[in-house]
């Protein structure tokens, strides 16, 4: 029997896409807030060009933005994005000799040919800062009053009123804004000899937030915000379809990677590769540093486990008086090796000075012809096998591993695993390709000349 309800059943279960989004809106000229109260600034890196650059000084290099990022503790993700697409912006004026404009149109028409060949880069961090969690729960504010007297009396204030509630959450707002900038601004001091940082303005902010959502770039270049509140209803433009490999944003088909195993070992520029994929793609890791007494917790456990259960329970019994000979009792090696290898992470935390923490790689490709996508998809399984590293095609939880590169919505990802700090600076987009500048501060004018790298990249 036809049931008339089978016919509008996709429009009935489809929900909004704004509400997938953490994002809630601007509080100053620079700094934005989510909806689970976590403030945010999102910052530009000009990168370092790795080429003519000896492994010295790229060691030298990552030690400097390893030991810059300590800055953020375990308050604070750090999302890094690598942004790679095609038909890059290439500016051009016209000077009103005859001879030289026509020269210079010829030289753009050309470029302008090659559109889809020609590819840009660039890099953003997003440095979140997880706030204050007000919560009208009687019992958790009783259980401040050793350790947080003043924060607890202020909460018990708060139950009689909601405008004391309002200015309560406020307050706690304002201090945490304060506390993300300092820690920025920090961090920009000490990255700024070898490396430009900026923190963009709003305007600019939301252009790159919104290119994670979108993909059309007549959405994405001509982006602008229009107030500071709703920002997510701001940021989806797109129509969104789930299918089983793959989701469609508009009209590009899109395809999603995790990192599923991290490379047996890390150096500086380890995905060099990255850069040089040929496909419309954006590549994002989140970090969020673990609490030391934490991880030796877990270290601890995991030894304990390992140790205990290398010998079979039946081992330990014996019908004989005579002591068994330890070379008679089979004993599993891999757990032994766990054992030594959770060792040395403790050597690790005690000895060195490092720590852990919980990251994520994740890679979106996108492109308006299916073939072309998957293509690509084959170039980054190359890229990471070679440092036998395993990436993992998104099917069941492609939605949520696509909605968790948004900077917020960490409830999405399920794809974290533990890694030191050291591993994570390799990790880090710091070295890039240099296009050039387009001014030239002296003359206060364009470029001279604009070139076609071997990379595919305009200079």
């Amino acid at each position: 029997m036809f049931r008339l309800d089978r016919i509008d059943k996709a429009y009935r279960e489809a929900g909004s896409f704004n509400e997938q989004v953490n994002l809630f809106g601007f509080i100053d000229d620079q700094v934005f807030l989510t909806k689970s109260g976590d403030v945010g600034v999102v910052l530009a890196i000009e990168g370092v060009d790795y080429e003519c650059l000896d492994s010295a000084t790229l060691d030298n290099l990552t030690k400097r933005l390893e030991s810059a990022l300590k800055i953020f503790d375990e308050k604070c993700r750090v999302y890094q994005y690598l942004f790679k697409r095609n038909r890059a912006e290439i500016p051009s004026q016209t000077y009103g000799d005859p001879v030289v404009d026509a020269a210079i149109r010829s030289r753009i028409d050309y470029l302008r040919s090659k559109a889809d060949e020609i590819y840009s880069l660039k890099i953003y961090y997003v440095i979140l800062f997880e706030s204050f969690r007000y919560r009208q729960r009687l019992l958790s504010t009783l259980g401040k009053l050793t350790s947080e007297p003043a924060q607890a009396l202020r909460q018990f204030a708060a139950f009689s009123s909601t405008k004391r509630q309002v200015v309560l959450i406020d307050a706690e707002i304002e201090k945490a804004r304060v506390a993300l900038l300092t820690k920025v601004r920090s961090f920009a001091v000490q990255v700024s000899d070898f490396t430009k940082v900026e923190i963009l303005p709003k305007q600019v902010a939301f252009k790159v937030l919104k290119s994670i959502l979108n993909f059309s770039p007549e959405k994405t270049n001509g982006a602008r915000l229009n107030g500071d509140a709703f920002l997510d209803c701001g940021l989806c433009e797109s129509h969104l379809e789930c299918h089983r490999g793959f989701l469609r944003v508009d009209d590009y088909f899109v395809k999603v990677m995790t990192l599923k195993e991290p490379s047996a070992q890390s150096f500086p520029l380890i995905f060099q590769r990255l850069l040089e994929v040929p496909a419309n793609f954006f590549v994002v890791t989140e970090w969020k540093k673990q609490a030391p007494d934490k991880t030796r917790s877990q270290i601890h456990s995991r030894r304990r486990h390992y140790h205990n259960t290398k010998r079979s329970f039946m081992s330990h019994l014996s019908m004989s008086n005579q002591p068994e000979n330890p070379h008679d009792v089979l004993v599993d090696d891999s757990k032994e090796a766990q054992v030594r290898d959770l060792g040395r992470a403790l050597e690790e935390i005690e000895l060195k000075g490092n720590y852990f923490g919980e990251f994520s790689l994740a890679i979106v490709v996108y492109d308006l012809d299916l073939a072309k996508a998957e293509a690509s998809c084959a170039d980054f399984y190359k890229v990471f096998s070679m440092h036998d590293g395993t990436v993992y095609e998104e099917s069941y939880n492609l939605l949520n591993a696509y909605l968790a590169t948004v900077p917020g919505n960490y409830a999405f990802n399920l794809r974290r695993m533990l890694i030191l700090n050291t591993n994570y600076a390799d990790y880090s987009f710091l070295f890039t390709l240099h296009s050039g500048h387009q001014t030239i501060s002296h003359l206060k004018s364009e470029y001279l000349a604009i070139l076609e790298t071997n990379h595919k990249t305009p200079y």
